[in-house]
């Protein structure tokens, strides 16, 4: 099957109508706390929130609620000039700037594309993770109301050679930045637009024999699907694309951060059973510090599995396995071995909460004595890639991709 990756017509904020685009724009809606919801509500009456998290009320109904709601406020923002579409397709590329928790400068760069939607079956787009029903819903009733794709879901693709982004380096070291943003949520953000007709049909057709794979987004994907085949039983087409970033797997500015895992409501007994049982399966190193375990882990990335525990006796430990299979994940070895075999934990969602801080991790630990952090290496995007080509899943929570896109410098009117 040939990928398909092509240039449209977005949908963007008029800059004379806002004001400063920081304004308007928000962190992707899985990750908003309320308080932030209510501070970016506050922030402009036209941010973006309002659109990706409408809020239920008390009196509403089936033809009145949070989704219509959103749908109303997005038709009248393009009415009012507010929202206006691009006269002609053209690709988005968009650099985002920041300092990562390992205390690197990363600058990643996305292409906004629209994707022809693909069933998994077709190994065109992977997925790497299993989905949950409810946040499928919630993003399907939005669906329905706006027929539009408010926020790009995350595509990573493998260019060994680089040729996608030598096309992009090679137009904006030409033209500067159509927006650019001071610091927003961690990062600076820039915006080009990609009117170049011969360098999009290049990038075109240097898409069409590689795949792609969804780091961030599988519900969205997911529920992008739905829609299109709840599109086609009314004889409706033009539901066949989603909006995307797309960042190329080998590019420096791709931050891959570990995800730790912290254990909760756990035993003295099960945390002590769960220790004397860990040389049956590791080789177990007592080691004097937090920084010396995470140096240890350093050192181990890339070439064996390795997990740091730490314990409410104030004990650092850092195992690795006496023996392991080809290709075997970290976060599988935490998961399967020592979470559920040692520490007889299968309801994990009882039990377990997530950090990419390992300072976090440890004061978790210090302050309950049922607590237990589990420290990783971040799992390569390799890794990730050979996992998903393979047809399998990872664990839920197997990677974090540092940090989350912006939600709001670009929108896609699906069926227009």
């Amino acid at each position: 099957m040939e990928t398909t990756v092509i240039p449209f017509r977005g949908l963007r904020y008029n800059t004379t109508k806002v004001g400063d685009l920081a304004n308007v724009i928000a962190p992707p809606y899985d990750v908003i706390k309320p308080e932030e919801r209510v501070a970016l509500e506050a922030r402009h009456p036209a941010n973006i929130i309002r659109l990706i998290l409408s809020q239920p009320q008390d009196d509403d109904t089936a033809d009145a609620n949070q989704y219509t709601r959103a749908a109303t406020l997005m038709h009248q923002w393009i009415s009012d000039g507010i929202l206006t579409k691009d006269a002609t397709p053209r690709y988005y590329i968009y650099d985002q700037s920041f300092n990562a928790p390992d205390g690197k400068n990363y600058t990643r760069r996305a292409l906004i594309a629209l994707v022809k939607l693909e069933p998994f079956e077709n190994h065109v787009v992977l997925p790497h993770e299993k989905t949950h029903a409810g946040p499928k819903a919630d993003r399907l009733n939005l669906m329905r109301e706006c027929h539009a794709n408010l926020s790009p879901i995350f595509l990573i693709y493998a260019d060994p050679a680089g040729d996608i982004e030598q096309i992009m380096e090679g137009f904006t070291d030409d033209h500067p930045p159509e927006i650019a943003c001071a610091e927003t949520f961690g990062s600076t953000h820039q915006l080009w637009c990609l009117e170049d007709a011969e360098r999009n049909r290049e990038i075109q057709n240097l898409f069409s024999s590689i795949p792609l794979l969804i780091a961030d987004g599988h519900h969205r994907y997911e529920t992008a699907l739905a829609f299109q085949e709840e599109m086609a039983r009314t004889g409706s087409s033009g539901y066949g694309y989603m909006m995307v970033n797309l960042v190329r797997m080998e590019s420096p500015g791709l931050a891959v951060l570990a995800i730790h895992r912290l254990l909760d409501n756990v035993s003295s007994d099960r945390i002590a059973h769960a220790v004397a049982k860990l040389p049956e399966v590791f080789e177990v190193f007592e080691i004097d510090t937090q920084a010396d375990l995470m140096a240890q882990l350093e050192v181990l990335k890339g070439k064996s599995p390795a997990v740091g525990m730490y314990t409410p006796d104030d004990n650092y430990r850092l195992l690795v396995p006496h023996s392991t299979t080809s290709g075997q994940l970290d976060v599988t070895l935490v998961q399967e071995t020592l979470i559920k075999e040692m520490f007889q934990i299968e309801a994990l969602a009882d039990h377990i909460s997530y950090t990419a801080y390992a300072d976090d991790a440890v004061a978790h630990v210090k302050t309950g004595v049922d607590r237990v952090a589990l420290l990783m290496n971040p799992t390569p995007v390799e890794q990730v890639l050979e996992v998903a080509t393979a047809g399998s899943t990872m664990p839920q929570k197997s990677t974090y991709f540092y940090p989350k896109m912006a939600t709001g410098f670009v929108l896609n009117l699906l069926n227009r």
